[in-house]
């Protein structure tokens, strides 16, 4: 008896339900596009983002001797960078380069690839020397460079030696070890020291 109620009641209303059901439909696929469209476009950023080069200029204290400072270059995105140059501005000079920065060979010379995770490692300056003329320098760092699809970008670093102020040295792993090794060996050297002395005396 119900069912056939609804059945009559929707053969009288044919046209609202579906006018209805026309709506739901549309408003059911303009759902799913937006949808498909999200995905697509986070599955593009993702494949971009895998293919991007990210060129990094730090500057790094020696784990061993926080005197000496080096400038770290490394491309530390996923994809490649081609056709890299660098601007020195203004160009840093040091006796431990030996001249000035922008003369060391690939900054000069640039370079036609850059390897994910590959670094460049300068020897850059002995804090030891000229301590509080070095504080007060800075200099920029200029990368620019395409990826793989020929898309360009620009990165400027600014190298602050004042950054480093007020760092204290630790001892490395590889220190600790080597200095554990020469106490054992001090330690099994001295009884046979005195052994051998004992039997000189006797």
């Amino acid at each position: 008896m119900v069912l056939l109620e609804f059945l009559d009641f929707l053969n009288k209303n044919s046209g609202a339900v579906n006018a209805i059901s026309t709506i739901g439909l549309t408003i059911i696929t303009l759902i799913y596009v937006l949808l498909t469209r999200n995905i697509s476009k986070e599955t593009k950023m993702m494949r971009i983002a895998q293919t991007e080069p990210n060129i990094s200029a730090i500057i790094q204290s020696e784990e061993d001797c926080i005197k000496f400072i080096h400038l770290i270059i490394k491309n530390i995105g996923l994809g490649p960078a081609y056709n890299v140059k660098f601007k020195i501005n203004p160009d840093y000079e040091d006796r431990i380069l030996g001249g000035k920065l922008s003369e060391i060979g690939f900054i000069e010379n640039g370079l036609p690839y850059f390897a994910p995770n590959q670094e460049f490692k300068i020897f850059l300056t002995n804090m030891a020397e000229s301590y509080e003329e070095k504080m007060k320098k800075t200099f920029e760092i200029e990368v620019i460079y395409k990826s793989n699809i020929h898309k360009e970008y620009s990165n400027t670093y600014l190298i602050d030696f004042s950054q480093l102020r007020g760092l204290s040295s630790g001892e490395s792993p590889l220190y600790r070890i080597a200095n554990d090794i020469k106490k054992i060996r001090e330690a099994l050297i001295d009884p046979q020291q005195e052994s051998n002395q004992q039997k000189g005396q006797g």
